[in-house]
C-alpha cells in the first residue's frame, strides 16, 4: 500500500517534476560504434544509456555512419550500451559535467569471440531476437525481489501480459496450450500437449520475455504469445552463492506467526560459476530444491497438496577460435505433486498425484564466416516422463458438493523430441539503407508413447439417487511419431535512423496432420523525435500452433459408454458407446493477429505506454460429443478443426522511477475474449473433463484488469515493496446433476479479485554477507479471492463461492544478486 500512495503523489505532481529536471543544467554523450577495431562503423545499433542505479533514461539508433547523440543528461555517471544482432553487446561508462560532450566510442567484437568481457545488454531495452515488436520483459534481480523462489511461473505473475489459469499461463487471452516456451531458439514444451513442465532453477534464468506478437518469423508453432527464456552464463570470476535457506513456516489460520505448525516451504538453491580455462571455456552451475504445502482454505487445515521438486542445469561457454564459439546446457528435472487435483470438492482420497521428469540437453556452435555473414546450429533432445495416478482402485462417484472413491485414470506419457535448427544471419549496408537478415530451417522430431486406464464414474444427485454412470474400454496404448519442419527468411529493414521495417515469411509442415501451411508478418517501428522517446510500432501476421502430439492419438485412446437414469433410478434408454473418430479434413489452427504500440519518456523519471492487440483464431481443435442413434446406443467424440476463437485488448501503463528511492510500475488492461468451450487440451489436459460434456469456463476472459508493482527505499538498508492486482472475477457456467450444462455460456461471473501483497525488509551485516531479512505479507487484505464456485443446481449451495486463499505472513531471508 506504500507504493501505490506513493503512486498516487507522483501522479500529482508530475508537471513540479518535469520543470525542475529541465530547469537543471545537462550535458550530452555522444560518439561512435563500430567493429573490427574501429574498421567498420556500424548503423542501426541500438544505444542505451542508464544511470547508476540502472534505470534506463534515453535510448537512439546510430545513423548510416554508426553514430549518435544523446542529449539533455543531468550530471552524473552513466552507463553507455550498444547492442546488435550477431555481435556481442559492449558497456562503457561515462561521465556527464554540465554544459559539456561526453565522449563514448564503442566497439563491438562479433558475437561469440569475446574472449575477456562478458556483457549483457539491459533486457528491457534490447528485446530477444532483436524484433522490433513489443516485448514485456522482467529481469531476473527484480524477479527475484518481488517473487523470491518463484522461478519462471513467479515472474509471468508480475506482468501484465500474463495470467495464471488453470492448466498454466494464459499470454493475452490465449490458452496455455496455445503459448509457445522456449530456451533461446528451441521450444522446452512437452508435445503431447504444447505445456511446459521443465523448472529451471531461479539463478539459471536471466531474464523472462513476453512477446505477444512477434513479427520475426524465426518464432514460431504457437497462435497466442510467446514466452522466451534467456539463460545465465559465467562470469570471468569465480563465485559460489546459496540463497533462500530459512523454510516457510506454516501457521493457524487466524494465528500470524504464531503457533508455528510446520513447514509450509523450502525453496534452497545454488549457483556456482567461473572460468575453467581463462577467457576459453566457462561453467555456470545452477540447482534448486522446492517443497511447498498448500492449503486449501475451504478443506480441514491438515489436507494439503504438496509439490516436491528438484531442478539441476548446467550451462558450458566455449571460444573454440577465433571463429567458433560453442554452448552446451543440460539438466535433469524430476518433479512429483500429491494430491494435485485438491479442491473445494475434491477430497484427497479422491485426487490424482502426478509425477513428472524431464531430461534435457542442447548445444549450440556458432561460426563466423566473414563480417557479414554468420552461422548458428542447434541441437536439442528433450525427454518427458509424466505419469498420473489416483490413491486406489475403489469406484469413483461424483456427488454435488464432494467426490467419493478414488481418482478413476492411470495414466503416462514418454513422448521425446529432437530439434535441429540451422540459422543463418548477417547485414548488408545498401544505398536504400541497413539491411539485418536472418534465415533458416528447423526441424523438429517427436515421438510419443503413452497408456491409459480407466475406471467407471458414478454420477449421483444430492439425494443419492444414480443420474449418470460412464464406463471405458479396457487398457489403451498410443503411439505416434511425427515430424515437423520449418523453412524462414527475415529482414529488418532500416531507411533511416528512425525507421524499421521488418517482414519474413515462414514455411511450416504439420508434422501430425501433414499439411504445409505459409506464414506471412510484417512489423515496422517510428522513432518521433531524434532522442528516440517517443516511439510508435505495429504489426500484423498469421501464427499456426503446433498440433500436440495427442490430437494424433485421439482414436487410439478408450472409449466411454454412457447411461443415463431418472430420479427413481430407472434407466433411461439404452447405454450411448461414444466411438472417436476424428475429421478427415483437419487444418492446422491459427490465429491472424495485428497490434499497434505507442512508448513515450516524458524524462527521466515517466514514462507512459498504450497499445492495442486483436487476434483471431481459426482452425481449433474440439472435441464434440454427438449421439447419433439413441435408440441404437451409437454416438461419437468428433474430433474437428471448426474451432474459432477472437481476442482484443487496450493496454495503457505508466512508469515511474527515482531510483534509489522509489520505482513503480501500473498497467491497466481492458479486454474481451471469446473461444470454444470444447478445445481439445480439455478433454486429455485435465483427465476428469473426459467424463463430463464440454467444459465452459474461460477463465482467460477477464474484462478489465489492473496490476502494479511498486519498491520503495527510504534508506539504502530499508526496503518497502508491494503488488497489487485488481481484476473481474473469471467467468463460469451452471450444470445440473448430470453435469449437462444449462442456459447460455459464461453467463454468471465469479466476485472481484482484489489482493495486495506487500514486505518489509532491512539490509544487515553479517561478516562479509549483507542478507536482507524481513517479513512478507501475502493477501495482506485477506480478501476472499474466490477462485471455485458451487455452480452445481442440484447443490443446495449452489452459487457459493469458495476463497483461493487467506493472509498469510512469513519470514524472509534474501542474498542480493
Amino acid at each position: 500500500m506504500t507504493s501505490v500512495l506513493a503512486l498516487c503523489v507522483c501522479l500529482a505532481l508530475p508537471h513540479s517534476l518535469y520543470a525542475q529536471t529541465r530547469s537543471s543544467a545537462t550535458g550530452a554523450v555522444e560518439g561512435t560504434v563500430s567493429t573490427q577495431s574501429g574498421a567498420i562503423s556500424l548503423p542501426g545499433v541500438l544505444v542505451v544509456v542508464r544511470d547508476a542505479f540502472d534505470v534506463q533514461l534515453n535510448e537512439q539508433v546510430t545513423d548510416g555512419e554508426g553514430r549518435f547523440r544523446i542529449v539533455d543528461l543531468t550530471p552524473g555517471t552513466y552507463r553507455v550500451t550498444a547492442a546488435l544482432e550477431g555481435f556481442a553487446a559492449r558497456v562503457a561508462s561515462v561521465v556527464v559535467v554540465a554544459g559539456e560532450i561526453a565522449r563514448a566510442n564503442l566497439d563491438l567484437a562479433i558475437a561469440g569471440l569475446e574472449e575477456t568481457v562478458n556483457v549483457i545488454a539491459p533486457e528491457a531495452i534490447v528485446t530477444p531476437g532483436e524484433t522490433i515488436s513489443g516485448a514485456e520483459t522482467i529481469g531476473s534481480k527484480e524477479a527475484d525481489v518481488f517473487a523470491p523462489g518463484a522461478g519462471l511461473s513467479g515472474a509471468l505473475r508480475l506482468l501484465i501480459s500474463a495470467i495464471e489459469v488453470p492448466g498454466g499461463v494464459s499470454i493475452k487471452g490465449g490458452r496455455p496450450t496455445q503459448t509457445g516456451i522456449q530456451i533461446g531458439p528451441t521450444s522446452v514444451t512437452d508435445p503431447s500437449l504444447g505445456l511446459a513442465h521443465m523448472n529451471l532453477p531461479d539463478d539459471a534464468i536471466e531474464s523472462v520475455s513476453v512477446l505477444p506478437n512477434p513479427y520475426a518469423v524465426e518464432y514460431g508453432r504457437f497462435s497466442s504469445g510467446l514466452v522466451l527464456i534467456r539463460t545465465r552464463r559465467a562470469g570471468d570470476r569465480w563465485k559460489i552463492r546459496l540463497n533462500n535457506l530459512n523454510p516457510t513456516f506454516r501457521t493457524g489460520r487466524t494465528q500470524l506467526l504464531v503457533n508455528i505448525k510446520g513447514i509450509s516451504g523450502l525453496d534452497p538453491r545454488v549457483e556456482v560459476g567461473g572460468p575453467i580455462i581463462n577467457g576459453r571455456l566457462f561453467l555456470e552451475q545452477t540447482a534448486q530444491y522446492k517443497y511447498s504445502s498448500d492449503e486449501v482454505p475451504s478443506l480441514p487445515e491438515d489436507q494439503r497438496r504438496t509439490t516436491n521438486w528438484l531442478s539441476s542445469f548446467t550451462r558450458l561457454d566455449a571460444v573454440l577460435s577465433p571463429q567458433h564459439s560453442l554452448i552446451v546446457t543440460g539438466g535433469l528435472f524430476p518433479a512429483k505433486a500429491t494430491y494435485a487435483s485438491l479442491g473445494t470438492f475434491i477430497p484427497p482420497e479422491a485426487t490424482f498425484d502426478v509425477h513428472d521428469r524431464v531430461n534435457h540437453l542442447a548445444v549450440t556452435e556458432r561460426a563466423v564466416w566473414s563480417e557479414a555473414l554468420i552461422a548458428e546450429s542447434t541441437f536439442q533432445i528433450d525427454q518427458f516422463n509424466t505419469r498420473v495416478s489416483g490413491q486406489g482402485a475403489a469406484q469413483m462417484e461424483v456427488w454435488p458438493d464432494t467426490t467419493l472413491g478414488n481418482f478413476f485414470n492411470t495414466g503416462r506419457r514418454t513422448p521425446s523430441v529432437f530439434q535441429w535448427i540451422e540459422a543463418f544471419s548477417g547485414s548488408r549496408n545498401g544505398s536504400g539503407g541497413l539491411h539485418l537478415y536472418k534465415f533458416g530451417v528447423d526441424v523438429m522430431r517427436s515421438h510419443y508413447q503413452g497408456t491409459s486406464d480407466s475406471r467407471p464414474v458414478l454420477i449421483r444427485r444430492a439425494d443419492g439417487t444414480l443420474s449418470r454412470r460412464v464406463i471405458f474400454s479396457g487398457p489403451t496404448t498410443q503411439d505416434v511419431r511425427s515430424t515437423d519442419v520449418a523453412l524462414f527468411a527475415q529482414d529488418r529493414f532500416q531507411p533511416t535512423n528512425r525507421w524499421f521495417v521488418e517482414y519474413g515469411a515462414r514455411v511450416d509442415r504439420d508434422g501430425i496432420l501433414d499439411r504445409w501451411n505459409f506464414t506471412p508478418r510484417v512489423g515496422a517501428a517510428v522513432l518521433l523525435n531524434a532522442s528516440g522517446t517517443s516511439v510508435v510500432r505495429g504489426g500484423f501476421g498469421l501464427f499456426y500452433e503446433r498440433t500436440p502430439s495427442a490430437a494424433g492419438a485421439f482414436n487410439q485412446f478408450e472409449e466411454k459408454t454412457e447411461t443415463r437414469f431418472d430420479a427413481s433410478g430407472a434407466q433411461l434408454g439404452p447405454p450411448v458407446r461414444f466411438a472417436h473418430v476424428t475429421a478427415p479434413d483437419l487444418s492446422t489452427a491459427r490465429s491472424t493477429t495485428w497490434d499497434v504500440a505507442y512508448d513515450y519518456r516524458l524524462n527521466p523519471q515517466w514514462s507512459f505506454r498504450a497499445s492495442a492487440i486483436n487476434r483471431r483464431g481459426s482452425h481449433e481443435l474440439i472435441v464434440d460429443p454427438q449421439v447419433l442413434d439413441p435408440a441404437a446406443g451409437t454416438g461419437r467424440l468428433l474430433l474437428g478443426s471448426t474451432g474459432e476463437s477472437h481476442y482484443r485488448d487496450l493496454e495503457v501503463g505508466v512508469h515511474f522511477s527515482r531510483l534509489p528511492a522509489l520505482d513503480v510500475d501500473m498497467s491497466y488492461v481492458l479486454s474481451d475474449g471469446r473461444g470454444e468451450f470444447n478445445p481439445f487440451a480439455n478433454f486429455f489436459g485435465v483427465p476428469i473433463a473426459s467424463v463430463i460434456d464440454p467444459n465452459a469456463s474461460g477463465p482467460a476472459d477477464i474484462p478489465h484488469r489492473l496490476l502494479g508493482r511498486g519498491r520503495f527505499m527510504p534508506t539504502p538498508r530499508w526496503l518497502l515493496l508491494g503488488v497489487v492486482e485488481w481484476r473481474t472475477g473469471s467467468p463460469y457456467s451452471v450444470f445440473n446433476d448430470s453435469l449437462d450444462f444449462v442456459g447460455p455460456r459464461n453467463e454468471e461471473r465469479l466476485p472481484i479479485y482484489f489482493r495486495v501483497d506487500l514486505g518489509v525488509e532491512r539490509r544487515f551485516r553479517i561478516g562479509k554477507f549483507q542478507p536482507w531479512i524481513g517479513v512478507r505479507a501475502s493477501n495482506l487484505l485477506d480478501a476472499s479471492l474466490p477462485a471455485e464456485v458451487q455452480a452445481n443446481l442440484g447443490s443446495p449451495n449452489v452459487g457459493k463461492t469458495y476463497p483461493s486463499d487467506y493472509r498469510q505472513l512469513r519470514l524472509q531471508l534474501r542474498f542480493e544478486r
